[in-house]
Formats: structure tokens, C-alpha cells, sequence
């Protein structure tokens, strides 16, 4: 027990160093650093080392480095340092955005949340029906709507993390294009989760009580967020007010992952209801912002990705992923693109709101993962959504750079 607690940093010193590995390559072939973040933990995992993570995994099998360098209480380590990344990171993100915009624009919100979400599960359909006719990809522990339901939940999941992350790093979060995507992203990501919670329910439960839930939640703590965040210049010094942000936001992350299975829609939810006090935004981006992005962030996305093994991918499968990777992403994109344009956004930004809501980078699999491990998908099927979420992270950059929009265009 002892030598396994020796391993835990030497476990998140190798994520760290991979994730700053991984983005100065990314950095240096035009890509986004989170791209080369992403690639580098999911590739240094049981890709590479072999072996499985143990404990985590359903159905996975065979021993190698992985399993020998995280140990399962440095698993656990993990997951929760990687949660509180996770939580301050979507609350900075939050703290960048201005909602005025959002509520402008809440009709091109809600067009895009329904275009690209029912375009995705029509694809999501279709491909449930072609795996579970080829074998070898439903779970033993799944139904066929509960098959199709976990299916779409993962190819629906926009990766909010690394869309905020590459709209950071372009220049683009504080902008209209910023403020639109990232609450389009976050919509369309709770969407994904509740239909996830009804799939590993078994696909009967009610949705409509998972909404409701949500719904009540998310209602409470913005008129929570709101009052303090009024009182932040007045009855409440700076730092006891920030210091409440921060446990409102660790108290909204620990709700969501009992509503939803994630930590990422609640602090995000706080962040943007506190976006006007400026104060609390400064203080936290400079005690707290580069330690959040080069490390805690990484972290969560080795959490995430260490339970893939892509080696799952033989030469005999990759034609259905691929096709169904590219049908996902032609959906997404001519979905997103179409209803920015048509919504009056100019060609540029369509194309940049396009190109980041086609990423389902991480999200897409976390949600494989809870779904793998709720019986309802194989560890193939797990390795394919991986191999979609690698991707359609990996595409976002030069979309958006071919998209030809600018930072100052679109500044609200």
C-alpha cells in the first residue's frame, strides 16, 4: 500500500509532463495546446503501455505498464484532483462571459442545440443498428434503445472544456462567437448527459423527471450566484465573496456529478451568473489560473483518457468507425453552419461556431466511459469514441483557422 501511495506522484508528474509534451508539439504544427494535451495523455495510456486501469474498466483485459504506474489509489487521486480542475477551470471560463450576448441571442441557441442534437441522434440511430447487426459493440448489459440511447448521448457531447480552451487561446471567449458556442456547447452537453442517465437507467426512467431535476437545480443556483455576486461590491468584503464563489462552484460541481455524472455544467452555471463582478475574475485568473490550465486541467483529461486502448481498433473494425466519425462530424458541422448563418451571423463566424461545436473532444469520452462501465457498450466501442473525441478535437483548430474569423470581429 505504501509503494502504491510512492506512485501517485510519479503518476500525475508523467500526465503533467506528457500534457506539456503533447502541447508544445501541438503549438509547433499550428494546433491548439489542448489538442496535443488530449493526444498525449490518451496516447501514453494503455495505448502505448498496455494494460488496463484498474477497477475502472468493464470488460477490459490484459496486463501491461498502466495498470503497474496507477494504481487504483492513484486512480482515485486522480479523479479527484482532476474534478477540482475540472470545476475551477469551467468557473474561470465562466467568469469570461458576459450573458448579455446569450440572451440576445437565445433563439440561435436553442436552433442550434435542436439542429445539431437531432442531426447527431439520426446518425446515432442509424449506426446503432449497423454495429448491433455486425457484432461486438453493444454492451451485454444493454436493450436496443438502451444501446442507441448511450450511443447518441456520447456522439451528441460537445467537449466544452477543450472548445472554452481553444477560444481562449484563439482570443475568441470574450467574444459574441465566444459567448454563443460555449452556451450552445454547454446545453447541448447537459442534453447529452440526461439522455446517458436514462440509457444506464435502462432507458426507463423518465426523462422528463431528469429535466425537471436539472431544470429546478440550475434555476436555484443562478438566484444564488446572483445574489452574491451582487452583494460582492457592497455587504460582503472581496475576499469572503470569492471565497463563497469558490465553494459555490465545488458545491454546484459535486450536484451535477449526482444529476448528471459530471462536474462540468454547474460551475460553469456559477461563473457566468458571477461574470459581472470583474474583481472576483481577476482575483481568481491570478492566484489561480496557471496552475488550473497547465496542471489541474491536464489532469482531468488523463483521468478521462487513461481507459482507453485504442490498440482495440484492429484493421477489420476501422471502417465503421471512421464512417460513422465522419457522418458525426459532416452533421455537426453543416448543422451549426447553417443555423448561424441563417440566424444572421456572418460567414466567418458561422464557420468558427461550426467548427467548435462539431468537438466532442473529452466529453464525448467521459460519457463512453460511464457508459462502459454501466454494461451498455464493449471496450471496442469505447476505443472508437475515443478515437471520435481524438479527432473531432484535433479537426476544431484548423476549422476555426479556416474559418477565417477574426478576435476583434465579433468583440460584444
Amino acid at each position: 500500500m505504501l509503494f502504491e501511495w510512492l506512485l501517485v506522484p510519479v503518476g500525475l508528474a508523467l500526465i503533467v509532463a506528457v500534457a506539456r509534451v503533447g502541447a508544445d508539439v501541438a503549438t509547433r504544427v499550428g494546433q491548439p495546446r489542448i489538442a496535443g494535451q488530449l493526444v498525449g495523455v490518451v496516447l501514453v495510456g494503455p495505448t502505448v503501455l498496455g494494460g488496463q486501469v484498474e477497477g475502472v474498466v468493464r470488460g477490459a483485459s490484459g496486463r501491461g505498464a498502466v495498470d503497474a504506474i496507477f494504481p487504483a489509489v492513484s486512480v482515485g487521486v486522480l479523479a479527484v484532483v482532476g474534478s477540482l480542475g475540472l470545476v475551477l477551470y469551467m468557473l474561470l471560463v465562466g467568469l469570461t462571459i458576459d450573458p448579455r450576448p446569450m440572451a440576445r441571442r437565445a433563439g440561435t441557441i436553442a436552433l442550434l442545440v435542436l439542429a445539431i442534437s437531432a442531426g447527431t441522434a439520426v446518425v446515432a440511430l442509424a449506426a446503432a443498428a449497423w454495429l448491433r447487426h455486425l457484432g461486438g459493440w453493444q454492451g451485454p448489459s444493454a436493450g436496443g434503445v438502451a444501446f442507441a440511447l448511450a450511443l447518441a448521448a456520447a456522439l451528441i457531447a460537445n467537449g466544452v472544456p477543450v472548445v472554452a480552451r481553444i477560444l481562449e487561446e484563439r482570443g475568441l471567449l470574450r467574444t459574441e462567437v465566444g459567448a454563443i458556442t460555449i452556451s450552445s456547447a454547454g446545453a447541448i452537453t447537459t442534453l447529452a448527459l440526461v439522455v446517458s442517465g436514462v440509457a444506464i437507467k435502462g432507458a426507463g426512467a423518465s426523462a422528463a423527471e431528469r429535466f425537471v431535476l436539472v431544470l429546478a437545480a440550475a434555476a436555484v443556483l443562478v438566484a444564488a450566484v446572483t445574489v452574491l455576486a451582487r452583494a460582492h461590491g457592497s455587504r460582503l468584503a472581496p475576499g469572503a465573496a470569492i471565497a463563497a464563489l469558490l465553494g459555490l462552484s465545488i458545491a454546484a460541481g459535486v450536484a451535477g456529478r449526482s444529476l448528471l455524472g459530471t462536474a462540468l455544467v454547474g460551475p460553469l452555471v456559477v461563473g457566468i451568473a458571477a461574470s459581472g463582478t470583474s474583481a472576483s475574475a481577476a482575483f481568481v485568473e491570478e492566484r489561480l489560473g496557471t496552475v488550473v490550465r497547465e496542471v489541474l486541467l491536464p489532469v482531468f483529461l488523463g483521468f478521462a483518457a487513461l481507459h482507453a486502448n485504442l490498440r482495440e481498433l484492429g484493421p477489420g473494425v476501422l471502417g465503421p468507425v471512421v464512417a460513422i466519425i465522419a457522418a458525426v462530424t459532416v452533421v455537426k458541422l453543416a448543422a451549426g453552419y447553417g443555423v448561424a448563418r441563417v440566424t444572421g451571423f456572418s460567414r466567418p463566424d458561422a464557420g468558427a461556431i461550426a467548427a467548435m461545436l462539431q468537438c466532442g473532444g473529452v466529453m464525448t469520452i467521459a460519457i463512453s466511459l460511464a457508459i462502459l462501465d454501466a454494461g451498455l457498450i464493449t471496450t471496442r466501442l469505447h476505443a472508437a469514441l475515443t478515437l471520435a473525441g481524438l479527432a473531432t478535437t484535433v479537426l476544431a483548430g484548423p476549422l476555426l483557422k479556416r474559418s477565417g474569423v477574426a478576435p476583434a470581429s465579433a468583440v460584444v
